[in-house]
């Protein structure tokens, strides 16, 4: 057994730990682990070769962060973590699908309490399997090995490269506005360029220095914050001096009764509401996690849901619904719309499509790291090439990954727009978010003596459930062929991992045992 190797966790009911006595001959997750028990206990291997003169029994130093976020923390964290550039670019796409005002924020609203349930379920998963990896580590414990390969086939390489190439989008679009109408001809090569520029800056600066990254990170992050303030109190004050024009009529009519757009409407919502399970991978950071962090993620979900129903009034109020289906920089027409035809109008869309930009070009770079480490961990579990796991001896960054990503994110910009990247991410997402939401009920009976910290009220999982099965086949029922495509990518992993991954070299079996077959059958020798 390798350091770093996970025993393999299939479906078939595994063996628990009895007592604490036999602890040596366990993994860390529980399991028996099988060669412990036939050769002894394992040694660690740093341990193997201790210097002359050491003490063998001096306590080595903590691996584990320190547990120091109260409730506040954490939900302070994770509510600047989930604002992102969707509330700026969704609200356009939400009620264009739908078709009017109040069945628009019944979406948003309906979003939010999914988030807040799928985070729910996580939470569980999350108390039960703490090593890197959070999705991952979920499939293969629930559906086995080569569930978990397609999973990181299929988001480590389609889906996470997409997901940054939308944000990449975003902030071109918000950046090129500045300086061309969305309506000229070379706005949309341009827009690309920007977007292809913005990820070679972020990879490059991101392998000089992590702490350049991060100190962006922190002034992207207070610009954000306060383009949607700003945007909130416009709304308020265009309320308070009576300018409700836009909102007076029935906030439902021309409601459009068609579930495949209403799909689409769910995932541009979802897009911005993404982020909603970094409080389970940030839990052992947090004090008392069995009880804040279940409170902070209700907390988050319930202040998300707020904060952007707020805004999507405030874009209602001050801009038509006809506008507002028709502008992709929201934010920019808001503050045009606010300041008038003079200087006060171009200031303020200055003000609006400088602080968007800054802001997505700082959730581009989050996402970029954030992404690059699934092609990471998947190459120190075996499912990837070994070399995508090397890491740069200066910053300590997945040099490999980060290159990975930022390919991948650069190739799903040129042949794709905004809407259709959140589409089709939101689809894949979803499908896989799905597995995991149903991991938990299928866990609960083949893992049933597995320490649980957290348990989840099954109904809440079970919505997620549901309404992931809507989004999926509301999504396939839609766009069809795109689809199947995306399915064709999935199938085509399976012979990938026979081929190359499966440690019991099962293609290798099969071919043997084909080549002795037709041997026979041709009266044939090699």
């Amino acid at each position: 057994m390798t350091r770093g190797s996970i025993v393999s966790l299939g479906i078939a009911n595994p063996v628990f730990r009895p007592n604490a006595d036999d602890e040596g001959v366990y993994d860390n997750d529980g399991f028996v682990d099988h060669e412990k028990v036939e050769v002894g206990l394992e040694k660690p291997a740093d341990t193997e070769k201790t210097a002359e003169g050491a003490n063998p029994a001096a306590p080595a130093p903590p691996t584990e962060l320190k547990a120091s976020l109260n409730l506040g923390h954490a939900v302070s964290l994770a509510v600047g973590q989930t604002i992102g550039s969707g509330i700026f670019v969704s609200p356009n796409d939400v009620v264009k699908q739908v078709g009017s005002i109040g069945m628009s924020l019944v979406i948003w609203l309906i979003s939010g309490t999914l988030s807040m349930c799928g985070a729910l379920t996580f939470c569980e998963l999350g108390t039960m399997f703490k090593r890197s990896g959070g999705e991952y580590q979920y499939i293969k414990a629930a559906y086995g090995k080569l569930a978990s390969f397609l999973y990181l086939w299929v988001c480590g390489v389609v889906r996470n490269g997409m997901g940054c190439a939308a944000i990449a989008l975003t902030f071109a679009h918000y950046f090129m506005d500045l300086f061309m109408d969305e309506t000229d001809p070379g706005f949309t090569v341009a827009k690309k360029a920007a977007a292809t520029a913005a990820i070679v800056i972020i990879i490059a600066v991101n392998i000089w220095s992590t702490k350049i990254g991060l100190w962006m990170q922190n002034i992207f992050t207070a610009l954000k914050l306060g383009a949607l303030t700003v945007l909130v109190v416009m709304g308020i004050y265009f309320l308070s001096i009576g300018k409700t024009e836009n909102i007076s009529q029935n906030w439902f009519e021309g409601t459009t009764i068609d579930f495949a757009k209403w799909t689409n409407a769910f995932f541009a919502s979802l897009w911005a509401y993404s982020g909603w399970n970094c409080i389970n991978m940030m839990s052992g950071e947090i004090k008392n996690p069995t009880k804040t962090v279940p409170r902070a993620l209700v907390l988050t979900n319930i202040i998300m849901i707020s904060i952007y129903l707020i805004a999507n009034v405030a874009y209602h109020t001050i801009l038509p619904i006809t506008v507002l289906t028709n502008e992709r920089a929201i934010a920019v027409k808001v503050g045009k719309t606010v300041g008038g035809e003079g200087v006060w109008g171009e200031i303020w869309a200055v003000f609006f499509g400088v602080s968007v930009a800054i802001s997505t070009f700082g959730a581009l770079s989050s996402s970029l790291m954030g992404s690059s480490r699934l092609p990471f961990i998947a190459a120190q579990e075996d499912m990837f090439p070994k070399f995508v796991a090397l890491i740069q001896v200066k910053n300590g960054t997945p040099i490999v990954g980060l290159l990975t990503m930022g390919a991948l994110a650069t190739f799903w910009v040129w042949p794709t727009d905004i809407g259709g990247l959140i589409k089709y991410v939101g689809f894949l997402s979803w499908a896989w978010w799905g597995m995991c939401f149903a991991a938990v009920p299928l866990l609960r009976f083949t893992m049933r003596g597995f320490p649980r910290t957290f348990r989840v009220f099954l109904p809440v999982t079970g919505f997620a459930i549901i309404a992931s099965l809507y989004l999926t086949i509301g999504q396939f029922v839609a766009s069809p062929v795109p689809c199947l495509g995306w399915l064709a990518v999935v199938a085509v992993g399976v012979p990938i991992y026979y081929g190359f991954v499966d440690p019991d070299n099962t293609c290798r079996t099969w071919m043997a045992w084909l080549l002795s077959k037709l041997s026979k059958l041709l009266k044939a020798e090699l």
